[in-house]
């Protein structure tokens, strides 16, 4: 049943003809929280939900308090997925060999995408040249030619786990966000057998065991 409408004549006359106050800015709000919150909005409601007016809605405050924050939409983008990258906690290890350097790297792309599943998508497909993004991609290159790769077998490598990862995660991140009805119940058990194994994480880490091996015999197997 539609809500009743109130007819105007109901209304006080000061209460109809009074503008709606916005919400009183925040205090003590902070980029950093802002950007936690949207990434709790992404988690909860999706990417589509990730709207300044939604977001000033979750936080309680006016919307325009955002853009002292955040310049606008993109620029919040920018510091979830820049947010995103200080959860990685990609630390180099001493002596280990570019294939761990890239297991290590990649399990924590995984490790991430179990977490935050569908904030995760904004990292995985951001552009390269993104501001947060162009410093953690020199980052790990400079990592694997530390660990034995030359600076061009080091790109060419990156590149391709990086579309591995980001294709196989993304996928699966998207597949988990729609095997779920309104009601919560899983979808799962109407697929085939070999269609729910193909969105098993742990394919992820033995396919990633056979990019590697593929990559070992190939680009780095022609400098040897």
């Amino acid at each position: 049943m539609a809500p009743r409408q109130v007819p105007a004549r109901e209304q006080p006359a000061d209460e109809a003809s009074a503008p709606r106050e916005a919400p009183a800015p925040r205090p003590g709000l902070s980029r950093h929280e802002v950007t936690e919150a949207a990434i709790a909005l992404v988690e909860r409601d999706g990417l589509d939900a990730l709207t300044m007016r939604r977001l000033a809605s979750a936080l309680d405050c006016a919307p325009m308090s955002l853009y002292t924050h955040v310049r606008n939409r993109d620029d919040l983008v920018d510091a979830i997925v820049d947010r995103l990258i200080e959860q990685l906690e990609l630390h180099e290890v001493a002596g280990e060999g570019w294939q761990d350097a890239v297991r290590r790297t990649l399990g924590s792309y995984r490790d991430l995408a179990m977490r935050l599943p569908a904030a995760f998508e904004l990292l995985a497909l951001a552009p390269y040249d993104a501001s947060p993004v162009a410093p953690h991609l020199a980052k790990v290159l400079a990592g694997l030619e530390h660990a034995g790769l030359q600076a061009e077998q080091a790109r060419q490598i990156l590149g391709i786990v990086d579309a591995y990862a980001s294709g196989f995660l993304v996928v699966w991140a998207r597949s988990r966000a729609g095997s779920r009805t309104p009601g919560g119940a899983t979808l799962a058990g109407d697929a085939p057998a070999d269609v729910v194994a193909m969105r098993d994480l742990a394919m992820f880490d033995q396919g990633l065991e056979a990019l590697i091996a593929g990559l070992d015999a190939t680009i780095v197997a022609r400098e040897r």
